[in-house]
């Protein structure tokens, strides 16, 4: 006597002769969907309260101090031109370069910063030169030395 089994639960067959186990296809089970779970709930963020406004007393207002009206620009006395680094006036680099400072009440260039530059020698040539420049200064209407900003231009050029 023979017997067939067929795997996941299907009958059994006693076999007669020539009995025979019907042939099945072969199916492959989806694994079942993952679903998201969703993110627990975050509690709202704190609320920050503002102190019970008492008595509110005026702030005193900060007057900025008084800076005298220009009446006369600050005017050049003595200059020095730039000198054109040679190696820069080989290699054919030109441009211009703004230098901007402000005139003190000495006549003297303070707080010089380059603006623009096309090439770190030239604005070194210009903080060098500008260091010999005496100005007289602006001045105020009742004639008092006043210190304003200048910006100047200063071109580099091949011959």
């Amino acid at each position: 006597m023979k017997t067939a089994f067929l795997w996941g639960g299907a009958a059994v067959c006693a076999a007669l002769v020539g009995c025979a186990v019907p042939q099945r296809d072969v199916v492959d089970i989806a694994e079942p969907a993952q679903v998201p779970v969703p993110p627990p709930e975050l509690p709202p963020p704190p609320v920050i309260e503002a102190p019970p406004a008492g008595p509110r007393r005026p702030e005193p207002l900060a007057v900025p101090p008084a800076t005298p009206a220009v009446q006369t620009s600050a005017q050049i006395l003595q200059r020095h031109m730039p000198d054109y680094p040679a190696a820069l006036a080989d290699e054919g680099v030109e441009g211009q370069v703004i230098a901007v400072f402000y005139v003190g009440e000495a006549g003297t260039p303070e707080d010089v910063r380059i603006e623009r530059s096309p090439h770190p020698l030239l604005s070194k040539a210009v903080l060098d030169a500008l260091k010999g420049w005496r100005f007289e200064p602006a001045r105020s209407a009742d004639g008092r030395p006043v210190r304003t900003r200048m910006r100047l231009p200063f071109r580099f050029q091949g011959e």
